[in-house]
C-alpha cells in the first residue's frame, strides 16, 4: 500500500471544539470531523439545551440556550468521550438519561459515581442508561488520574461557570496527559483559565470561579491516532505522504513518529507533510500507557517487524470499545501471528509475513481498521466482520483504503 493521504480531523478536538463553541453560545468549529462520536456529541448537546448545527465540515453554536426541559434524554451512540465529557454539564438541577449504544454503559463510570454521590447528586445506573439529578456547586473534587482523563475534562468545562473556585485533585498518575492539555488548550481559546500545580506531592488543576466562556472561531487539526494507521500501512508498504497533521500538536498520539523510529521506520518532516518511506522495521520494547489508541495499528507494525516486539503498559485497553489487548492477540494469531497477551501486554515475533483469513473486528472501530491495514502484509485475503463499524471514528476510511492502493469487497459492491 502507498499513496498521498489528507488525513481526517482529530475527533479529541473535534469533541472538545464543540463543547467549548456550545458552552460559549457563539462559535465555529472549522473543519469538524462528522464521524459517528462527533454526531453523538453535538446531539447530545442539543439535547441538554444548547444549540449547534452542521453546515457541512463547518460547527456553529448560535443563540441562547433553550428553556429547559422537565426532564431529557441524553443519547451518546458508543461514544465514551460524549458521555463523560457531558456529564458534570447535565448536573444543573433536570432530571437527565444518558442512554448508549454498545458496551457504552459497560465502560469505567464509577469515578463519576462515587464522587457525585458523595456530593448528595443522585446517580443511578438503570436498566439502558445512567440517570442523574442534582446540582454540581464549586468545590474540591478528587479523582483517580489512571482510568480515563475524560472525567477529568469532563469536570474542567463544568467548573470555570460556577461561582465560586474549584480544584481538581489527582490520587493517582495521570495518563493520557496528552488529552487533558488538549482540554486546556481549547479551553484558553474559548477565554477560560485552568492553572497546574502540585500540592502536597498531588498533581492538582485549579479552577477560578464565574468565568464565562467567549466566542471564538476554531479550526481542527489532523487526527494522530487515524494517522497511525497510515503510517505504519506506509512503512510496510510502498510509502505513504500524510497532509494535515500539525507538527506541533499536543495529541499525544504524535507520538507515533517516535515510535515508528524506534522501530527503524523512515519517517520525516518535508515541509508541512509527514512522509514515511518503505522500511525494514526491527522489534521493540514500547510503552502504550499514555497512548493507548494507537495500540491496534503497533501490533500491526510489530507482526512485520523482524525480531520480538513488546507492546506494554496496556491494562486500560481493556475498557475501550471491546478488549482490544485480547482482540488484537486473537485475531492477529488468526492471521497466523506468534503472538501473547498477558495482563498488561502484548507480545509479538515478528515474521513479516502473515497467512490471512478470516477474523472479527469485535465491533470496534480500531480493530477493524488495524486488520485490514495488516491483509496488506498477508499472502490470501482477509475476511472482517461488521467493517462498517469504522464509521465510529472515519466515515471515510474506505475511501482511503482505495487511495492507498488497497482492495476490497464490501458488502455485495467491488471496490
Amino acid at each position: 500500500m502507498s499513496g498521498d493521504i489528507g488525513i481526517m480531523p482529530s475527533k479529541s478536538v473535534s469533541h472538545r471544539a464543540a463543547v467549548c463553541a456550545a458552552l460559549a453560545g457563539d462559535g465555529e468549529v472549522r473543519g469538524i470531523g462528522r464521524s459517528l462520536d462527533i454526531q453523538a456529541t453535538c446531539g447530545a448537546l442539543n439535547s441538554l439545551g444548547f444549540r449547534c448545527e452542521f453546515s457541512g465540515s463547518l460547527l456553529r453554536a448560535a443563540g441562547a440556550r433553550r428553556t429547559p426541559a422537565q426532564s431529557r434524554v441524553v443519547e451518546c451512540g458508543e461514544s465514551g468521550s460524549t458521555l463523560r465529557l457531558l456529564l458534570p454539564l447535565a448536573l444543573d438541577g433536570i432530571p437527565t438519561k444518558f442512554t448508549g449504544k454498545g458496551r457504552l454503559m459497560e465502560r469505567p463510570m464509577k469515578p463519576y459515581e462515587d464522587m457525585f454521590t458523595g456530593l448528595g447528586i443522585e446517580f443511578e445506573r438503570a436498566p439502558g442508561g445512567i440517570k442523574v439529578l442534582g446540582k454540581l456547586e464549586s468545590g474540591v473534587f478528587f479523582l483517580p488520574g489512571d482510568v480515563s482523563s475524560q472525567f477529568i475534562s469532563g469536570l474542567l468545562f463544568a467548573l470555570p461557570r460556577l461561582n465560586g473556585p474549584s480544584s481538581v485533585i489527582l490520587t493517582s498518575p495521570l495518563e493520557s496527559r496528552s488529552y487533558v492539555v488538549l482540554t486546556i488548550r481549547m479551553l484558553a481559546a474559548f477565554g477560560i483559565e485552568i492553572r497546574g500545580v502540585v500540592k502536597n506531592g498531588r498533581e492538582c488543576f485549579e479552577i477560578p470561579g464565574g468565568q464565562a466562556y467567549r466566542p471564538s472561531r476554531v479550526s481542527v487539526e489532523g487526527d494522530y491516532s487515524h494517522a497511525a494507521f497510515w503510517s505504519v500501512a506506509g512503512a510496510m508498504g510502498g510509502g505513504a505522504l500524510l497532509r494535515g497533521l500539525d507538527k506541533n500538536s499536543a495529541q499525544g498520539d504524535a507520538a507515533i513518529i517516535d515510535i515508528l523510529r524506534k522501530m527503524n521506520a523512515d519517517i520525516e518532516w518535508q515541509g508541512g507533510e509527514l512522509c514515511v518511506r518503505p522500511s525494514r522495521l526491527r522489534g521493540a520494547k514500547i510503552d502504550i500507557s499514555q497512548t493507548p489508541d494507537i495500540f491496534p495499528a503497533l501490533a500491526v507494525a510489530a507482526a512485520a517487524a523482524e525480531g520480538d516486539t513488546e507492546l506494554c503498559g496496556g491494562s486500560r485497553l481493556r475498557i475501550k470499545e471491546s478488549d482490544r489487548l485480547s482482540a488484537m492477540a486473537r485475531e492477529l494469531a488468526a492471521l497466523g501471528a506468534d503472538v501473547r497477551e498477558s495482563a498488561d501486554a502484548l507480545y509479538v515475533k515478528g515474521r513479516g509475513r502473515l497467512s490471512g483469513g478470516s477474523v472479527s473486528a469485535h465491533a470496534d472501530h480500531r480493530i477493524a481498521m488495524s486488520l485490514a491495514v495488516a491483509a496488506s502484509i498477508c499472502e490470501k485475503a482477509v475476511i472482517i466482520d461488521d467493517a462498517e463499524c469504522v464509521r465510529k471514528s472515519a466515515p471515510d476510511f474506505w475511501q482511503e483504503y482505495s487511495d492507498m492502493g488497497g482492495v476490497f469487497r464490501l458488502s455485495d459492491e467491488v471496490r
